[in-house]
């Protein structure tokens, strides 16, 4: 009988030894994959800022490059009026064009905003260009004026704007 209670208290150290060994290694691989994740974030987190960061400089070239259009826009091609009678507002509206300025017989005021490519009237925008409507008449009036960005320099002489 006391055979078999040495046998059961060597058990219980047995299992208690083990159980015991099995925490540690828990714990430890615990840890482990604790540091791997924090590391797979890291390297993950490094790619996406790279990726966003390209991305903010892509949206602030085409922020710069739009400005610059919006200033020049009276002489690219295809603009719909003289450039000596736009005048440059840039906020709000782009441009309060007054036609017939240079005859000094103004036919009508133009409230003319520009965009390129896809660009969409902001909400203040459609707001003003819904009042100017309203008023249904062709003296007053609202437009866009739509470039193309990307496109490549006229292939012919043709299609630079003459003023």
């Amino acid at each position: 009988m006391i055979q078999f209670f040495v046998g059961m208290q060597i058990l219980t150290l047995i299992l208690t030894t083990a159980i015991f060994i099995l925490l540690i290694l828990i714990f430890f691989i615990y840890k482990i994959g604790i540091k791997q994740g924090k590391a797979q974030a890291e390297i993950q987190w490094e790619q996406q800022l790279t990726s966003l960061r390209s991305d903010i400089a892509n949206n602030q070239r085409a922020n710069i490059k739009g400005k610059v259009a919006e200033t020049f826009a009276p002489f690219l091609y295809g603009f719909p009026f003289k450039p000596s009678e736009c005048k440059f507002l840039g906020a709000p509206i782009d441009y309060v064009v007054f036609e017939g300025l240079d005859d000094r017989n103004i036919k009508g005021i133009h409230f003319l905003e520009v965009k390129s490519d896809t660009a969409k009237l902001s909400k203040h925008q459609k707001h003003i260009k819904d009042l100017i409507d309203s008023l249904k008449t062709d003296k007053v009036t609202f437009s866009e004026f739509n470039f193309q960005s990307q496109k490549e320099n006229p292939k012919d002489e043709n299609e630079l704007k003459e003023f």
